[in-house]
């Protein structure tokens, strides 16, 4: 076998036998770059304990695949060091680092599958604990923490493309006096419950979250402030003919819903400040209804779920008189009497 013959023979054994490797590192590496930051959960030391397992296990990952790297320059060197006017000998030579280097890829191939199964299931393990981490375990409804993160993006969304959105914050009227008088577990069946009736009334584009005890936020993307008032409208007529129940107990509840629209000054904490302002404006009017903070001021919103004009400034010659003032919100409260007694008499 002549010196050119047993360089060919050489290349393609190695060529043949190094593409399965590439791919394996590839599969690898690939693994590698899809790691994640991971958020505390539930239980820090179990998170903490799982990225050790994640550590340790790239690191045995990375000794096998320098050990086969080691090995594979030995075989090379084993090669090359053959005498080539042997011909017999010379054949013998090839054909044994072929065998060595496909035990060693096989060998190889075998941790890796092993290791990436182990990634896999830690890293679906620990997927599951930051699922948890975002999720309010009595309504199953986002947190705090994922509603804030989307706040941010819608924020970043609006400041890149201009489109408006809205948010608004709910919180269940009296509802202290359902855990005092009924005791916890119906105060968290009624929860759990005002939770299902709040995500039927919005659209599934809508994101409702528990942000405190018995307070919820909800962000709405591309709504104006009309169309934001009219879902919270939507809301608070839908909680205020549902039947809560705990037991045989029976326990009416009432929702008052702040309602705000992002504005240029705004970042997500002045967004959500507002629509709490509006809120304790609700709360201020008399609970079990819906106000609207509209940059500068905040206002009880229509039954129709308009919010209404801003305040005129001070004497302005087209400031309404007290008794027309007077007569208007008569009007409005009337009209979101009504329509409540109209949703009951449905339900």
């Amino acid at each position: 076998m002549g010196l050119s013959v047993w360089i060919i023979v050489t290349a393609v054994a190695l060529a043949v036998v190094n593409l399965p490797l590439g791919w394996l590192l590839g599969r690898r590496r690939a693994y590698g770059d899809a790691r994640v930051p991971v958020r505390p959960g539930p239980d820090v030391r179990d998170l903490h304990d799982a990225a050790q397992r994640l550590a340790e296990q790239v690191a045995d990952v990375n000794r096998d695949v320098n050990q086969h790297q080691g090995r594979m320059e030995q075989v090379t060197r084993e090669l090359l060091d053959a005498r080539p006017d042997e011909p017999g000998h010379l054949a013998q030579s090839v054909l044994a680092s072929v065998a060595e280097i496909l035990r060693i890829n096989a060998r190889l191939q075998s941790r890796l599958m092993a290791a990436e199964e182990k990634l896999q299931g830690q890293g679906k393990q620990i997927e599951s604990w930051m699922a948890e981490a975002r999720t309010d375990s009595l309504t199953g409804l986002p947190n705090r923490r994922a509603f804030d993160d989307a706040l941010g993006l819608q924020i970043a969304g609006w400041r890149r493309k201009n489109v408006v959105f809205a948010v608004m914050i709910i919180d269940a009227d009296h509802f202290k006096l359902v855990n005092d008088q009924h005791g916890h577990p119906a105060g968290d069946a009624v929860l759990h419950d005002l939770a299902k009736v709040l995500q039927g009334s919005l659209r599934k584009m809508d994101l409702i979250a528990r942000i405190g005890g018995e307070e919820f936020a909800v962000l709405l993307p591309s709504t104006s402030g009309a169309d934001a008032c009219l879902a919270a409208e939507h809301c608070r007529l839908a909680v205020a003919a549902h039947e809560f129940q705990h037991g045989a107990l029976r326990l009416p509840m009432t929702v008052s819903i702040g309602v705000a629209v992002v504005d240029l000054p705004d970042d997500g904490d002045s967004l959500l400040n507002r629509a709490d302002q509006a809120l304790y404006g609700s709360k201020q009017a008399g609970r079990n209804r819906v106000s609207f903070h509209d940059g500068q001021h905040c206002q009880t919103a229509a039954a129709d779920g308009v919010p209404p004009p801003a305040a005129p400034a001070a004497g302005d010659a087209s400031e309404p008189g007290t008794e027309e003032n007077a007569d208007w919100v008569a009007v409005c409260r009337g009209l979101r009497d009504r329509l409540a007694e109209m949703a009951g008499k449905k339900a």
